[in-house]
C-alpha cells in the first residue's frame, strides 16, 4: 500500500519552500494538497508563489497560466491566484483562523479604505453599510462575514450621491415643466440637473439655434413660478 507523504508536504509549504524543489515537484504537492480540499490552501498559495516568482514555468515553454491549466486542473486560475495572494500578504495562522476568501476580501477593503494592519487583522474595524443602505457600523474584522465585508469595501469604492438640494429641485420642476409646454411639438429640448461642488448645474439639450428666445421665455416662466413644493419636501 502507498503511503503519501502529506506532512512533509505541509512542511515545506510552511517553511517558504525549498529553493530546490523542480517544477514535477511542486506540481505534484500542489496536487496532492488539492485532496485536502481549502484547508490546504495556504500550503497550496505558497508553492504556486514559489513556481511564479522562480519563472519555472516559463523555464519549460509554458507561461504560469497555461502550465496551472493543463497540470492543476482541479483548482481554477482564479482560485490559485486567490491562494497566492493570501498566502504573500498573511501568516498561516491567519489563513487557518480566518479562511482565504475572507481575507482575500479584507485585502480588497483594505485596498479601498487606505488602511494597513502590522499583526492580527482580526482587530481591524470595518464600516459596514447596514440594510438600509445608510447607516454605517464599525465592526472588528473578526466578527464580520465576507458579504460584510465585500459590502463594506463597494460602499467605500462608490462615493455617495449629492443630491440636489430641495428647493433647487422644486424650481427645476418648474423649468421642466415650462420647458415641456413651451416645446411640445416644435423641439424634443431636454433638461438635466447635477451637483456641483456644491451648487446645482443645469443642461439643455437639442435647443434649435432659432428657438432660443422660445427657451429665454420659458425659463422666464420657470422663474417667475412660485415653488410651493419646496416646503412639503
Amino acid at each position: 500500500m502507498e503511503v503519501t507523504q502529506q506532512p512533509a508536504v505541509v512542511q515545506l509549504a510552511i517553511s517558504g519552500v525549498g529553493t530546490d524543489m523542480t517544477l514535477d515537484e511542486a506540481t505534484n504537492n500542489m496536487n496532492m494538497l488539492v485532496k485536502q480540499g481549502s484547508t490546504a490552501a495556504y500550503q497550496i498559495g505558497t508553492i504556486y508563489n514559489y513556481v511564479v516568482q522562480k519563472k519555472l514555468a516559463e523555464m519549460a515553454g509554458y507561461t504560469a497560466q497555461e502550465y496551472f491549466s493543463q497540470k492543476v486542473k482541479a483548482l481554477s486560475q482564479a482560485t490559485l491566484s486567490t491562494y497566492g495572494a493570501v498566502a504573500r500578504s498573511f501568516p498561516q495562522e491567519a489563513c487557518t483562523l480566518y479562511g482565504v476568501y475572507h481575507l482575500r476580501a479584507l485585502m480588497r477593503y483594505a485596498e479601498a479604505a487606505n488602511i494597513t494592519w502590522n499583526s492580527d487583522p482580526g482587530d481591524i474595524l470595518i464600516d459596514v453599510l447596514q440594510d438600509d443602505g445608510k447607516k454605517v457600523v464599525k465592526k472588528p474584522f473578526a466578527e464580520c462575514s465576507v458579504d460584510e465585508v465585500e459590502r463594506a469595501t463597494r460602499a467605500k469604492k462608490t462615493p455617495p450621491t449629492v443630491r440636489v438640494p430641495v428647493p433647487d429641485q422644486a424650481r427645476l420642476l418648474f423649468f421642466a415643466d415650462s420647458i415641456s409646454r413651451s416645446f411640445d411639438g416644435v423641439a424634443p429640448v431636454r433638461l438635466s440637473s447635477h451637483n456641483e461642488e456644491g451648487r446645482t448645474v443645469i443642461t439643455l439639450q437639442n435647443v434649435p439655434m432659432a428657438e432660443v428666445p422660445r427657451l429665454i421665455q420659458a425659463l422666464q416662466q420657470g422663474l417667475e413660478a412660485q415653488p410651493s413644493l419646496a416646503g412639503k419636501q
